[in-house]
C-alpha cells in the first residue's frame, strides 16, 4: 500500500505543475491578482545538455524498454484484496519474456516497460491452479520492478534502425530532438525555480469559483479513468486501498483546482502587463506542428486538447513562460 500512495503522491505533483484547460487566457483577473516582481529573477544557474549528454541519453534511451524474448531481472510483490500472499513476493528474479513461466499477462505485462520503472499488472489466476488451489480464479495485482535487461545495452544506431523504429527519419534528426529534450528538462527546472519565486511575490485575494470547480473536476475525472483502467475499481475503492478518504481526496482536488486558477491567472496578467499576444501565425503553425506530430488532423487535434480557446491559452502561456525565462538571471 506505501509503494501505491507514492505513486499517487507523485502523480499529483506531476498533475499540480501542468499549465491545465481551465481559464480563459484573456479574462481580466485584476480584482484577483496583485503582480509582484516577475522579471529579473535571480536564480541558480543550471547547464544545457553537453554533446556527451545527448550521446548519451539517444543511446540509453533507445534501448531500455522489455521486448519479447529479453530475459529480465524484477522484484515483484503480489497482493490479493490488497494483502500478500504466500509466494507472491520475489527480489531479483529472472524471467525471460515469452517463457509462460508465470501466469498469462504478467510477462506480457513488462513489454514496453522500461528499466527502473514499475507497474501494477491487474491479472487472475487460472482456474484451476494446482500449485495453489486457494488462488484459483483470484484477481491479484502484482507491482513489478523492471532492475535490468540481460546483456542489453543497446543496439548500434543506423540512420534505417532509427526509421523502423521512431518517427525520424535519421540519427541527426532524433539526436536533435534528443537534444530538445533535454533541454526542455533543463528549462524546466529554471521555470519551477522562478515561478516558485513569482507565486511568492504574487498576492492572490480570491479565485473565480467556476474556474477552480472546472481543474476540481478535471483531477477526479483523472482519478477515476486511472483507478478503472490500471486498478480495475471504481474511485470510492481505489481511496480506500491507499487511505486517503473522498474528504481528504476532494480537498487536495480544491487545492489543485485553487494552484492551477492561480497559475493561470498570474499568467494571464503577465502577458496583459507586457502585452503578449498570439498571432494568427503562431495560432497555425503551433497547431500545425502539434498535429503532425499526433498524426491527427488539425481539427482533431484541437477538438481532442479541449477546443481552440484551450489551444489559444496554452500557446499563450506558453509564451508567457518563454519571456520570464529570457528575463531572468542565472547566478
Amino acid at each position: 500500500m506505501k509503494n501505491k500512495k507514492k505513486v499517487v503522491a507523485a502523480a499529483l505533483c506531476v498533475v499540480m505543475l501542468l499549465v491545465g484547460c481551465g481559464g480563459k487566457g484573456s479574462a481580466d483577473y485584476s480584482k484577483y491578482v496583485t503582480l509582484g516582481q516577475y522579471k529579473g529573477i535571480e536564480i541558480t544557474a543550471v547547464p544545457d545538455p553537453t554533446e556527451e549528454e545527448v550521446d548519451t541519453a539517444l543511446t540509453s534511451r533507445f534501448r531500455e524498454e522489455v521486448q519479447l524474448g529479453d530475459t529480465v531481472n524484477i522484484d515483484y510483490a503480489g497482493t490479493l484484496d490488497g494483502v500478500a500472499f504466500n509466494g507472491g513476493t520475489a527480489n531479483g528474479q529472472e524471467l525471460a519474456i515469452g517463457s509462460h513461466s508465470f501466469i498469462d499477462g504478467f510477462e506480457d505485462g513488462l513489454i514496453g516497460v522500461k528499466i527502473g520503472e514499475t507497474v501494477d499488472l491487474n491479472l487472475r489466476f487460472p482456474d484451476p491452479y494446482e500449485k495453489n488451489p486457494d488462488l484459483a480464479g483470484k484477481e491479484v495485482v502484482f507491482t513489478v520492478t523492471v532492475n535490468g535487461i540481460n546483456g542489453i545495452v543497446g543496439p548500434e544506431l543506423t540512420d534505417e534502425v532509427v526509421a523502423a523504429n521512431t518517427s525520424y527519419e535519421n540519427i541527426a534528426a532524433y539526436r536533435e530532438s534528443v537534444r530538445e529534450e533535454l533541454q526542455t528538462e533543463a528549462d524546466s527546472k529554471k521555470l519551477s525555480s522562478i515561478w516558485e519565486i513569482i507565486q511568492a511575490n504574487t498576492k492572490i485575494s480570491g479565485y473565480p469559483k467556476e474556474e477552480v470547480e472546472a481543474y476540481a473536476n478535471e483531477m477526479k475525472s483523472y482519478y477515476e479513468t486511472m483507478a478503472t483502467l490500471y486498478y480495475g475499481m471504481d474511485l470510492k475503492t481505489f481511496l480506500s486501498t491507499i487511505s486517503i478518504t473522498e474528504e481528504e481526496f476532494n480537498k487536495e482536488c480544491q487545492t489543485y483546482g485553487q494552484q492551477q486558477t492561480a497559475r493561470d491567472m498570474t499568467l494571464a496578467m503577465i502577458a496583459k502587463a507586457e502585452k503578449i499576444t498570439v498571432s494568427e501565425e503562431e495560432f497555425n503553425e503551433e497547431v500545425d506542428h502539434a498535429a503532425n506530430q499526433s498524426g491527427q488532423d488539425r481539427e482533431t487535434w484541437i477538438k481532442n486538447y479541449g477546443g481552440e480557446e484551450s489551444v489559444r491559452k496554452s500557446i499563450l502561456y506558453n509564451k508567457v513562460l518563454d519571456f520570464l525565462l529570457e528575463q531572468a538571471v542565472e547566478i
